[in-house]
């Protein structure tokens, strides 16, 4: 009996838990747009600041009309509330790539790519449908006087090496979002 009242207590506090909005932080008011448009330029900030791939806007599904006074809804349109409405229903997902982004810089254990592959990497992430990535953040060799002014062979493999890498995580950023249900 004590275990059949356990998984119901646990079943119920999982149900409030989802229906308060728990997406494994605390996630902006609705009613509050200011909170909105904070967490969603902090998760942008965030993902800017790993350094890995260029970071857009965070992706609205909207039509063009709902965005078409420089990008934010017109004063006095229709468009204003579902706008914000969209925002909301982002911002969480936003704030929870942002924190996977951060773990997965940290991974050892990840598949590794190879450089060849970033556009591949890049229309995964954009698949994603929660921010628009333009490229990856490419390291290039620096040309050195030992190497004719070139870059020397060394230099080359180094910045391979690293844009390998860059693959690599943002490649698993898409993966622990698939896996995460993003």
């Amino acid at each position: 009996m004590k275990s059949l009242l356990k998984h119901a207590t646990g079943g119920l506090a999982l149900a409030l838990g989802l229906s308060a909005g728990c997406t494994g932080g605390p996630a902006p008011a609705a009613s509050d747009p200011t909170k909105v448009e904070a967490s969603i330029q902090q998760s942008l900030d965030r993902l800017r600041a790993l350094q890995v791939i260029e970071v857009g806007n965070l992706v609205l599904n909207l039509p063009a009309e709902a965005t078409s006074c420089y990008g934010v809804p017109c004063a006095g349109s229709a468009w204003i509330q579902p706008y914000r409405d969209e925002q909301a229903r982002q911002a969480p997902r936003l704030e929870k790539l942002a924190v996977l982004a951060e773990e997965t810089m940290h991974n050892q254990y990840l598949t590794p790519h190879d450089k060849s592959e970033a556009e591949a990497a890049i229309q995964a992430l954009n698949a994603l449908q929660i921010v628009s990535v333009g490229a990856l953040i490419t390291v290039q060799p620096n040309n050195s006087l030992e190497c004719y002014n070139l870059p020397c062979p060394s230099d080359i493999q180094a910045a391979d090496q690293e844009n390998a890498k860059r693959v690599t995580e943002v490649f698993g950023m898409v993966d622990a979002a698939k896996r995460s249900e993003l």
